[in-house]
């Protein structure tokens, strides 16, 4: 025992017989690096293990197909997500809410039905109880609209369509505050709008009018020709047109000798001013008396328009779905400034806005909207908080942003945020950014407000596939987090989307779109063999089949092969 001792101190006398500046130099750099791991170590966004099981499947499976995937906000032998859960005013916060239908989102906007506060958290208050939006003009200007002088519209256009005799309203407008008083009126006075997507053809907007058996229109001065619809489509009984304010000069209501008397036109503005006394109070109708609501899909070129009639139940359904999908600290609230970069006619986009209006957050609306519009044109004189896009609009936004990532320094810099990212969490500003910022696109007017945007890949529409990679540079450049969905056309909202939390980069190939997630709270998915794919008990493959709530009809075959992958994520095959 003596003896280690002797030679202990004889090794430490050696030791510190030979130390010098720079040994100490090299003691503080080691200890330093020591601290600051420790001291700087960081618990990712979400715990990793809940990556690793995202989707909940059935204990059992059909023969020819996989186990039924679902939310783990529902889980087997739950129902499925089905509404708003709407409550009246004063009721207990126990009480179960109704579904409710489009009509409580905007007695919601209205402060009729009170935005009520999750229990635990602390929510910024609006203004006077009500919702708040906005229309962007260009760079020029932005207007705030009132609440209530728009619920005047609901009722003057509503009354107006009702007397002439209308049921079913075709809306071809592009996003526009005129759009949604439009859809909340034929809810409010149980018309069954048709969503027409704007800028097409006058011969197949003609065409699409005919399918969907129109008997009103709704549509911008100026975007179809009203002689040559009316030789061509005989059933219109009224036409509204909605005139900017810098074309106002000029008379829209001229109808044409040849058919005169059997077609009512009138102007939007026009409209309203000469039904002053018309009562703001809206009808109630009973739920059975409402309209269904009518889309028009839009897949590959060439491919013929797809026509989908949904109920209010299909899309409450889906907007409750997506609001509750997100974790309670992400969510819409009212300090968020939520913007569409896609088209209304979009039920994904559709969804996503009136669960922003339900959650009592400013929307504000721009005309310049759709597939790969830029979204710096977009969001130009605002500073929006949530934006939601189209694949395209993604896919443009990163090849933008990509070339300017060029220099050495600038990929070092994105080079360590992204490993920010993919040990799970949010890349921050700090000492290295303020020396030397990574590279940002150029949205809106107060950069790094942006925290959410919400991707939408459409399945059989020949969208650019955005690889996990993409989506991890669209994180750096934007300094936000990305939600990638998968929509189909007699799905309202999404079938599935990642979660919020979900950094993670694959190994495979940049040319292949990334994984979907996990199906939302209001379907369930399973996959059904094909000719090529087959479901076996080590692995689920096949055709994409969605049933639940938010499906038109009940159930809907995707007609696109995908899988499930280890970690219970849907995924393109």
């Amino acid at each position: 025992m003596a003896g280690a001792i002797e030679q202990l101190d004889e090794y430490i006398g050696e030791l510190f017989s030979g130390w010098n500046i720079y040994s100490t130099l090299l003691a503080i750099f080691i200890a330093g690096y020591l601290v600051y791991t420790i001291a700087a170590a960081q618990d990712p966004d979400t715990h990793p293990m809940i990556l690793q099981r995202q989707a909940s499947p059935s204990y059992v499976r059909n023969p020819g197909e996989s186990a039924v995937y679902r939310s783990p906000d529902v889980p087997h032998g739950y129902p499925l997500r089905t509404g708003l859960n709407v409550k009246t005013p004063g009721a207990p916060a126990y009480s179960g809410g109704k579904d409710g239908d489009l009509r409580d989102i905007w007695r919601r906007v209205t402060g009729e039905i009170p935005l009520e506060q999750p229990r635990g958290t602390t929510i910024p208050t609006t203004r006077n109880g009500k919702g708040k939006i906005l229309t962007v003009f260009g760079k020029e200007q932005v207007i705030e609209h009132d609440i209530n002088s728009i619920t005047k519209d609901i009722a003057v256009v509503g009354e107006s369509i009702q007397k002439h005799g209308g049921t079913r309203v075709a809306i071809y407008l592009p996003n526009s505050v005129e759009f949604l008083a439009a859809l909340f009126s034929c809810a409010f006075y149980g018309f069954t709008p048709i969503l027409l997507p704007y800028n097409q053809p006058h011969e197949t907007t003609i065409d699409l009018l005919k399918q969907t058996n129109a008997d009103v229109l709704i549509a911008e001065a100026g975007s179809l020709p009203l002689q040559d619809l009316t030789k061509t489509y005989k059933s219109l009984k009224q036409v509204i047109w909605v005139v900017e304010e810098s074309s106002r000069h000029m008379d829209w209501t001229e109808i044409p000798n040849d058919i005169g008397g059997k077609i009512d036109v009138s102007v939007w503005h026009q409209l309203v001013q000469d039904h002053q006394e018309t009562s703001a109070t809206l009808p109630n109708l009973r739920p059975e008396e409402l309209g269904k609501i009518v889309t028009v899909w839009l897949g590959k070129p060439g491919s013929p328009a797809q026509i989908v009639e949904f109920t209010h139940r299909n899309f409450v359904a889906a907007i409750s779905a997506l609001t509750y999908a997100i974790p309670l600290r992400q969510r819409l609230n009212p300090s968020d400034m939520f913007l569409a970069a896609d088209s209304f006619t979009n039920t994904h986009t559709l969804c996503l806005t009136l669960s922003a209006l339900f959650s009592h957050a400013t929307v504000a609306i721009n005309s310049v909207a759709g597939p790969g519009v830029k979204l710096s044109l977009a969001s130009r004189n605002i500073s929006p908080t949530v934006i939601v896009a189209s694949a395209e609009t993604a896919a443009q936004l990163h090849a933008e942003n990509s070339t300017a990532v060029a220099s050495g320094v600038k990929k070092l810099t994105h080079g360590l945020q992204t490993s920010v990212l993919d040990a799970g969490r949010m890349p921050v500003n700090g000492l290295l950014t303020s020396i030397n910022a990574p590279h940002r696109a150029a949205l809106g007017t107060t950069p790094g407000k942006l925290r959410l945007v919400f991707v939408a890949e459409r399945a059989g529409a020949e969208c650019p596939p955005l690889s996990s990679h993409d989506l991890t540079d669209i994180r750096v450049f934007t300094g936000a987090r990305v939600i990638y969905a998968l929509t189909d056309a007699k799905v309202a909202g999404a079938v599935a989307q990642t979660s919020v939390f979900d950094y993670r980069r694959e190994g495979a190939s940049r040319n292949k779109h990334s994984h979907f997630g996990a199906p939302l709270s209001s379907v369930e998915i399973r996959l059904v063999d094909t000719d090529v794919h087959k479901t076996s008990d080590e692995s689920a493959k096949g055709e994409i089949v969605v049933s639940g709530p938010a499906v038109a009809g009940g159930e809907a075959r995707l007609g696109v092969s995908g899988t499930f992958r280890d970690d219970s994520t849907l995924a393109y095959i």
